[in-house]
């Protein structure tokens, strides 16, 4: 147990060594705010060991309060989670198409709230006792994986804001999320090709091209917007409709 123990600072090594390997290779996997949640947390292992080791009072007093602050927060972001969902629930609603993947964090918010009540509602209608104890696992095991996924997702998704691509790309693609009435680019769509319009002007060999797998008037919403940007026409491709226009 002593060797495992002053052998522990390797585990956060090998798990930075596998996410630097994996940065490198694909910047876009979702196993890369896995694999970097595993370095933070064997990381902390090692310092919580080091703690331990230690014979300073005052850096016991310092790691206690610094875990008493980290318990805290992860609590009220678990226990109001929904709330996050919820805001970006009515934030989506307010400024986008009101399409069901739009919807996904209002179901999830109103999901989540729902299975805080579940186990009550059981035993209020005197459900059977083994279908009343399969009904809490279940409740449980949501609670706990819902948020766990999007913390990752989460993770994965600040690690890869922190990508700088070169500016010398041939091609800059933008994601499509629908117009709104099925003619107005919404505010996300809009900041995502101004964001891409902000690359092509930095960046020496200029050509964009726009992909999308929406509907045809999402594709055709979306050419028009940009034509009346300040690029020549005639560098603006959207891959989906080079067949067709």
């Amino acid at each position: 147990m002593n060797t495992f123990i002053d052998h522990f600072y390797i585990l956060p090594l090998i798990f930075l060594a596998l996410f630097v390997g994996l940065q490198l290779t694909e910047k876009r996997r979702f196993i890369n705010g896995i694999v970097f949640n595993g370095f933070l947390a064997t990381a902390v292992g090692e310092l919580a060991i080091l703690v331990f080791q230690s014979d300073s009072r005052n850096v016991y007093y310092i790691a206690l309060a610094a875990a008493i602050v980290a318990f805290l927060i992860i609590l009220f972001f678990y226990l109001f989670g929904f709330l996050l969902f919820l805001w970006n629930a009515y934030i989506v609603w307010k400024k986008e198409s009101h399409t069901l993947s739009n919807m996904l964090t209002l179901f999830i918010g109103l999901g989540l709230i729902a299975l805080f009540f579940v186990p009550m509602l059981a035993n209020l209608l005197h459900v059977p006792e083994d279908l009343r104890i399969f009904i809490g696992t279940i409740s449980t095991v949501f609670l706990l994986y819902i948020p766990l996924f999007f913390y990752l997702y989460l993770s994965s998704l600040i690690i890869y804001l922190f990508n700088r691509p070169r500016y010398n790309q041939d091609y800059i693609i933008v994601l499509g999320s629908g117009l709104i009435d099925g003619q107005y680019v919404p505010p996300l769509l809009a900041s995502r090709i101004e964001r891409a319009m902000t690359f092509y002007h930095r960046q020496v060999k200029k050509g964009v091209r726009h992909r999308s797998s929406s509907s045809p008037a999402d594709k055709v919403g979306m050419k028009s917007y940009l034509n009346q940007s300040p690029c020549n026409a005639t560098q603006l491709t959207m891959a989906s409709l080079l067949n067709r226009c």
